[in-house]
């Protein structure tokens, strides 16, 4: 008698379905191929290309997979000279993790395949209207920083509540930020005028302050909107004693008097009509309360040149070179010349020192791509008739310029000799993202010191042993096209004469428009030829870049020296 089948209703074979998927045995074994086949053929062409790169002679460890296997008996060797104690682990630990997180970015951004499908991919999300993780498309060609945008729509920079949350995720292998800048800036006013100088803090406002409306259509034209946290910001600094500059405010009547938006379009940056505006408001307002003793300094009639870039925003998208929806934007600056026709120059025996970051750079610095000797600092001296001295730093407005300070008169060189003003610009990012750390501004003897220094114009050829580098941002990370990464040198020894040094910090062009360097990819270990140079010699070209710094802080005392790599 045959067997009945129990019928069931499509809502019980559904249910039996759920989560169950039948795939013959042949299949599956095919698709597992294909996929460890693709796995296998991207890290094949990666490391092939790689090591075409680098050269057939190059060490296995040269290769980024197995950069820090060879580092693994550098820091063993220092865990030994620690005794082994807990510090020593610990100090250890950290550099690993910070070794591998470094390397883990280094195969992201470099690694062949990705290289070469990252733009096409990143044109395609554009055309869907999508930015990146940097990068927010606005209206009418526009673009902005994300972390701009997060700083000024994100939590009030002053909430206790915030301010603890960025020292609990601060990563492993870094020091917790300091993310009080009320009081880091108190601290600052008060060491400096124990000297008797006046301290004049000038917060930038960045691109979505005052043009959002060109990201938002909740803002209208000439709307602008800040932080929750800025104006108690201002207004504590202000109830102490601090004088506070009111750019936003400037930059708001420019807006409106000149119908102008105040920023590149693709940059993030101000213009350098909008420039030029603040630094004569703020010649207005030094002049109307500090007597200089200089009125025989005289600046001539700038000269008027054009310049067509692309901004950093832009470059950050990492499009195709081939294609960019994005045209040069052409604006005109005003170039500081000294009276005998050569490029304006910091004098450091001005009464004003200025310390700024980007927004100082942008027109000065002529590797940005927007000209030189047109920048805010120079404006400011032509608009004065005044000298002025200057410590100007791309990125961490919140920290480097005060730091390199701190260590020029660490070092026996006293900057704030003869100062009668301090004039401290950051951009409004820093409230809400920098390290507002305290820096000493002790006076101190120079100390002898064994590290190799050269004089100005003196040169040296020299063979020497990487011991340890400071980190080196990916490309299109941050809106800065270049970079300079420092390295403690050990070893060395000329290539010229038997002479042997036993070793030097030695500064290092990181990133050129957006482009590592040879040096990007340097590891400790490495052995390497280089060209050294006097860092004064250099100083003038090179100082306003971003540059990272090496973790000891006995090494940061070091006087530096230029390195150039040895042409093969």
């Amino acid at each position: 008698m045959p067997r009945k089948t129990k019928k069931i209703s499509r809502v019980q074979q559904a249910h039996a379905e759920v989560g169950v998927t039948t795939i013959r045995r042949r299949a599956a074994v095919s698709f597992v191929a294909l996929w460890l086949l693709l796995l296998a053929g991207v890290l094949v062409t990666d490391h092939v290309v790689e090591w075409h790169r680098l050269g057939r002679d190059s060490s296995i460890f040269s290769l980024r997979s197995f950069s820090l296997v060879g580092e693994l008996p550098e820091i063993v060797r220092e865990l030994g000279k620690r005794g082994f104690s807990s510090a020593a682990w610990t100090r250890a630990n950290r550099r690993l993790l910070k070794d591998i997180r470094r390397t883990e970015d280094d195969i992201e951004e470099q690694a062949a395949v990705a290289s070469w499908l990252r733009p096409w991919s990143q044109a395609g999300m554009l055309l869907a209207g999508a930015g990146n993780e940097k990068v927010y498309p606005g209206r009418d060609s526009w673009l902005f920083y994300r972390p701009d945008v997060d700083s000024v729509i994100g939590p009030g920079f002053l909430s206790r509540q915030q301010q603890d949350k960025r020292i609990r995720t601060a990563a492993e292998w870094e020091d917790p930020p300091w993310p009080d800048p009320v009081g880091a800036l108190l601290d600052f006013r008060n060491q400096l005028s124990a000297r008797g100088i006046l301290l004049l803090v000038v917060p930038t406002p960045v691109k979505p302050e005052l043009a959002g409306a060109m990201l938002s259509l909740r803002l209208t034209a000439g709307e602008s909107v800040h932080n929750v946290s800025y104006q108690r910001f201002v207004d504590q600094l202000q109830s102490a004693g601090v004088w506070v500059a009111d750019v936003a405010g400037w930059l708001e009547e420019y807006q409106g008097q000149t119908k102008t938006a105040p920023y590149l379009r693709t940059d993030t940056h101000w213009t350098p009509a909008a420039m030029e505006w603040v630094s004569r408001k703020l010649s207005g307002e030094l002049n109307g309360r500090v007597a200089w003793s200089r009125s025989d300094f005289v600046l001539p009639a700038t000269q008027t040149v054009s310049v067509a870039n692309l901004g950093d925003i832009a470059a950050m998208l990492d499009l195709p070179k081939s294609w960019s929806p994005y045209p040069e934007q052409t604006v005109t600056i005003e170039r500081v010349l000294e009276s005998d026709g050569s490029l304006w120059k910091a004098d450091m025996n001005a009464e004003l020192l200025v310390l700024g970051d980007s927004f100082s750079n942008i027109y000065s610095l002529d590797a940005m791509g927007w000209g030189e000797s047109a920048g805010f600092v120079e404006q400011l001296s032509h608009a004065l008739q005044q000298p002025v001295d200057r410590i100007v730093r791309n990125d961490q407005g919140a920290s480097a310029t005060r730091r390199l300070l701190s260590r020029e008169l660490a070092r026996g060189r006293d900057r704030l000799a003869g100062k009668k003003v301090v004039l401290y610009q950051f951009a409004n990012r820093e409230l809400a993202f920098g390290d507002w750390r305290i820096f000493p501004l002790d006076l101190k003897a120079a100390e002898p010191s064994t590290f190799l220094a050269l004089a100005p114009g003196e040169q040296l050829r020299v063979r020497g042993l990487v011991r340890e580098i400071s980190s080196v941002p990916r490309p299109g990370s941050v809106p800065y096209r270049d970079h300079v990464v420092s390295v403690h040198l050990v070893d060395i020894k000329s290539k010229d004469d038997p002479e042997s040094f036993s070793e030097a910090v030695v500064f290092l062009r990181s990133m050129v428009n957006n482009t590592w360097t040879r040096a990007a990819r340097l590891r400790p270990g490495d052995e390497i030829e280089l060209t050294l140079r006097s860092w004064d010699d250099m100083a003038g070209k090179m100082d306003g870049l971003n540059r990272s710094e090496l973790d000891d802080p006995d090494l940061q005392l070091q006087q530096p020296v230029w390195g150039q790599f040895e042409e093969k």
